[in-house]
């Protein structure tokens, strides 16, 4: 009966499959395998359930229960089923890689919507049937064969390959492809199956994050400082290669999960770590801490050293990164500078001069010993303020900033003189200031030395005056002396002339009435004797111009003198010579002042003067020329005192004048002979056309009218003749 009822039961289930196999509808290959998955597993839930049954019941009735139960499970699995195949669709439709189902020939058995999409494609069911080389260019639908028939001949699948792809609109990136075979009930390779994805994004962040690495690597390999990583342990995550060839390692990664203690002495790491924990302790870095590194004996190293911890997302330190700097140079070239500095400080402090430095705006950088005695402030009171804040005296200190911004300007050093009132006295200071430039030559701050010479210029000031006390005392005794000579000159010459002029006069007389005589007694037609008579009688009256002119010259006699409008004094000379000037095709100017005050003079000898000078000017423009008159009145000025005279009328400072000048414009006088141009009987003409008596009888005139004569050679050539008469 037991073995009826299993019998029975046997042939239940193998209906049951059979059934099961033909009620589902015809769909593809996948879902065939999932009902057979789903009949096996009934299957045996049928086998334990029927070890449940109890034996009193009949085999029919067993039966009928067993197919009963067995359409429950039916209905439950086919639920399930679609439960099943309701997730299988869910995860094609939604999933964002492409998943594609191929047979042996590489076509489409089945894609999801993204594969669909991917291609331009409206519907998955657009795929079905077609193959790569359908869809894809010529290269990439061979490369996607290759790799399918490679799989279906061997089984191995692809995983993880990265692929450069160019996508359907043009537009280049990766995908990430993995590739299966794809088998039947059996095991057997039925074609194949895979999912990609586009992971250009990842792609293009990873080989961005690869060069930033690299960037980072070379930057901090390119460093000179040597750079390091550790974690809490104090290992060795990341090293630079200055680091790594400081403490003889050779190459930053042989130090890596090596800590401080492989490499440096027992007394720095201890430092170091202790150092670690405080930074753990109180979350905060370590800022440019400076220490010393003995690597040899004697030979010390100075260090400056950054390091800072390292936070994870919750905010937790996970390790640290720091820097060390070997600062010796620098700091043995600061410690240069500064005993320069010192060195220099001390010579200008000892400096009698006062020394100061100031940058573009004004404010002192710098100032020696000197600087402060003189304002009375200590340096710490002076460096970072300006003149306008530390001197009382406001046009001073304009000055002195308008002689920074001159140096600033003109980027030239200046020597010029400054005052100052100290203790409420002046002082002048001779200052050189001068521009400091940088390394690039641009100007930085204003250099400036003074010193005092206020003494000095007193004393120069008083040697000055007495210098010109002296020089002035040396032209008065040596004009003194000249005239002295010139008087006891004159006087000897006077008095030569007179005895001259007394003894010369009767002979001519004489001479004359014997020439008179001997004319009557020669023949008329004796031409040669009569020349000569001629020639005879223009000696005598030559002779009798010099006796006359040496009359003059030594005469004692009183001017006869009278107030004159100087005006027509100067217009009767002037028709006595137009004539002459005439001939000698001198053309004559005048320039008479109007309304010129009246002066005391002897006309007569006036005109003498004048006449004098113009013919000797006109005698000085042998080819023609101008010869210009002018008179004016003015106060006079310049005159120096002459102590060789002793006249309450003599010409002073002060004095008011009427001035005549009689300009030529000839050759000049050369200045050889200047000074002897009044000596008597000193002429420059040819013998026999003037005396050398003519200026000297003038001047002597002139200054028995208490006036003065003086000739000047004028800029532009020609004389000029002047003659001052006090009004």
């Amino acid at each position: 009966m037991r073995r009826s009822g299993a019998l029975v039961i046997l042939a239940g289930i193998f209906i049951l499959l059979g059934t099961s196999w033909l009620v589902i509808e015809e769909s593809d290959l996948i879902t065939r395998v999932a009902a057979s998955a789903v009949i096996l597993l009934a299957t045996g839930l049928l086998i334990g359930r029927l070890r449940t049954i109890p034996e009193a019941t009949s085999a029919s009735d067993r039966l009928a229960e067993i197919n009963r139960r067995l359409e429950d499970e039916l209905v439950q699995m086919r639920e399930q089923h679609r439960q099943l195949d309701h997730y299988f669709e869910m995860l094609m439709a939604n999933v964002p890689a492409n998943i594609y189902f191929k047979d042996r020939e590489s076509r489409f058995l089945r894609v999801n919507q993204s594969m669909a999409t991917y291609v331009r494609k409206g519907h998955p069911r657009d795929l079905i049937g077609k193959n790569d080389h359908d869809l894809f260019d010529r290269e990439h639908a061979d490369d996607a064969r290759a790799d399918e028939l490679r799989i279906i001949n061997t089984g191995v699948p692809v995983n993880g390959l990265v692929e450069h792809e160019v996508f359907p609109d043009g537009s280049v990136g990766w995908v990430l492809t993995n590739k299966m075979p794809f088998r039947d009930r059996e095991g057997n390779i039925i074609g194949t199956f895979g999912m990609s994805s586009d992971v250009s994004e990842l792609v293009n962040a990873k080989q961005e994050l690869e060069r930033e690495r690299y960037l980072l690597r070379s930057l901090i390999d390119a460093f000179p400082d040597k750079i390091f990583a550790r974690d809490l342990q104090r290992q060795y995550l990341v090293v630079n290669r200055a680091m790594a060839e400081w403490v003889g390692a050779s190459s930053p990664e042989e130090m890596i999960g090596k800590t401080p203690a492989h490499y440096f002495p027992e007394t720095i790491v201890k430092e170091g770590e202790a150092e670690d924990q405080s930074i753990i302790e109180n979350r905060l870095g370590v800022i440019n801490r400076e220490w010393d590194l003995e690597w040899k004996p004697g030979d010390v190293h100075h260090f400056v050293t950054t390091k800072v911890p390292l936070f994870d997302a919750e905010g937790q330190i996970w390790g640290f990164v720091g820097m060390d700097r070997d600062v010796t140079e620098q700091r043995r070239a600061q410690l240069e500078v500064i005993q320069a500095e010192q060195r220099m400080q001390a010579i200008i402090d000892n400096s009698p001069a006062v020394i100061s430095m100031k940058d573009l705006e004004g404010r002192y950088l710098m100032v020696n010993r000197g600087f402060e005695d003189l304002f009375g402030l200590a340096r710490k009171d002076v460096l970072g303020f300006t003149d306008h804040q530390l001197i009382a005296d406001k046009s001073a200190a304009d000055k002195f900033r308008k002689h920074d911004i001159l140096i600033a300007e003109g980027g030239e050093a200046l020597q010029m003189d400054e005052e100052l009132y100290v203790d409420n006295e002046p002082r002048t200071y001779v200052a050189v200031k001068f521009p400091l430039r940088d390394l690039n030559g641009q100007i930085q701050s204003i250099g400036a030395i003074s010193t005092d010479i206020t003494d000095r210029k007193a004393a120069e000031q008083a040697m000055h005056v007495l210098n010109q006390d002296l020089v002035k005392a040396n032209e008065d005794l040596k004009r003194a002396q000249e005239q002295l000579i010139q008087a006891e000159k004159m006087e000897s010459v006077g008095r030569l002339a007179a005895g001259v002029a007394h003894e010369v006069k009767n002979p001519l007389a004489m001479i004359g009435m014997g020439i008179e005589l001997l004319a009557r007694r020669i023949p008329a037609e004796d031409t040669q004797a009569q020349e000569t008579i001629e020639r005879m009688k223009r000696g005598i009256d030559r002779a009798k111009k010099i006796v006359k002119g040496l009359v003059d010259y030594s005469s004692a006699r009183k001017l006869s003198v009278e107030p004159k409008d100087i005006s027509e004094v100067i217009g009767d000379s002037l028709a006595l010579v137009e004539y002459p000037l005439r001939q000698a095709k001198v053309k004559l100017e005048t320039e008479i002042q109007p309304a010129l005050p009246r002066v005391s003079v002897d006309a007569t000898k006036m005109e003498q003067v004048m006449v004098n000078l113009m013919i000797n000017a006109m005698h000085a423009m042998p080819d023609g020329g101008t010869l210009t008159v002018r008179a004016f009145s003015r106060a006079l000025s310049g005159v120096r005192r002459d102590v060789g005279v002793r006249t309450a009328g003599h010409l002073r400072e002060g004095d008011r004048v009427v001035r005549i000048e009689v300009d030529d414009s000839g050759s000049g006088i050369d200045e050889a002979n200047m000074s002897k141009i009044f000596d008597p009987f000193f002429t420059t003409k040819a013998t026999g056309q003037g005396t050398g008596l003519g200026l000297a009888v003038c001047r002597k005139i002139v200054e028995l009218h208490n006036g003065m004569l003086e000739l000047e050679n004028l800029p532009g050539g020609g004389v000029r003749a002047s003659i001052t008469l006090k009004t």
